[in-house]
């Protein structure tokens, strides 16, 4: 091994020792929590097998509730960007002294824990203090009820959550997009929606994918917004898992997790196999 190859194999044998160390060893402690059978008064391991497992799939309503949770959070994940992507063009033609303060702004928002944000959420949509009382004080709604918990308040807030992050990690790159693009798409003749649909769009292809990568992740283990905002029937898969955590079920919560993990990365491969490629380029 020469002298230029040694930094290398030492580079690659740090990553596999961090690999190890933070994802395989956990990973392989959780494994053995989730297979395991402990006496529920002392936590002594009792046995090991696949009885929590087979308890998972004892019939479909973990299934169903998996698939649920993999469907909002998608939906989420497609919201926020519908979003994310115009308000974000918009902030990067702004000048240096507005759009700094727009990155402040936004910077700061993500100080705000999910904690935090439900209970701001809850006051605003409550009848006593928010949005609901004004309303109905000022004559343009009737009723007494507050506007959570619901299916519609805990999505918004989901997404109000998510959109600050998706802006922050698409702005880099949208600030990189070449001005070049769009004027000389106006001079062909393109329409601005034409321009954002067949020129910034397909330019923003791999940023757009990460960042629907990050904010499905952070969404799909999230449930205090979940709990707090939305309706048992309207609760994600996290809630059961950490509901099964506070009666000290240790076993069969890890089994949960293991199933919504493995979920979510055949949904991370799918999304890869189909968004993920480079568009063929015409020779």
């Amino acid at each position: 091994m020469n002298k230029q190859q040694q930094p290398i194999a030492a580079s690659y044998l740090l990553l596999t020792l961090y690999c190890v160390i933070v994802s395989f060893a956990p990973l392989l402690f959780l494994f053995t929590t989730a297979v395991s059978t402990t006496d529920p008064l002392t936590g002594e391991v009792l046995s090991y097998g696949l009885a929590n497992f087979q308890e998972v799939f004892y019939d479909a309503y973990y299934a169903i509730q998996i698939a649920y949770t993999v469907g909002l959070v998608a939906a989420i994940t497609v919201v926020t960007l519908s979003m994310a992507v115009p308000l974000t063009l918009a902030i990067a033609k702004l000048k240096n002294g507005a759009r700094s303060a727009w990155v402040v702004m936004l910077l700061a928002s993500l100080a705000l824990s999910e904690v935090l944000t439900a209970f701001a959420w809850q006051l605003l949509l409550s009848h006593s203090s928010g949005i609901p009382g004004w309303l109905s004080y000022a004559g343009i709604i009737s009723g007494d009820k507050s506007w959570w918990p619901s299916f519609p308040a805990m999505f918004v807030v989901l997404v109000y959550f998510s959109l600050p992050i998706a802006m922050i990690l698409l702005l880099p790159a949208i600030r990189r997009l070449d001005p070049f693009l769009k004027e000389s798409a106006y001079t062909m003749g393109f329409s601005k929606i034409a321009v954002f649909f067949l020129i910034l769009l397909p330019s923003l292809r791999g940023p757009i994918f990460q960042t629907a990568m990050l904010t499905f992740l952070l969404n799909i283990g999230g449930f205090v917004i979940s709990q707090q905002l939305g309706k048992p029937s309207d609760w994600m898969f996290a809630v059961f898992i950490a509901d099964f955590m506070r009666t000290f079920n240790i076993p069969f919560a890890v089994a949960l997790s293991f199933c919504l993990l493995i979920a979510v990365l055949l949904c991370l491969a799918i999304a890869n196999l189909i968004f993920g490629r480079k568009p063929i380029e015409n020779r």
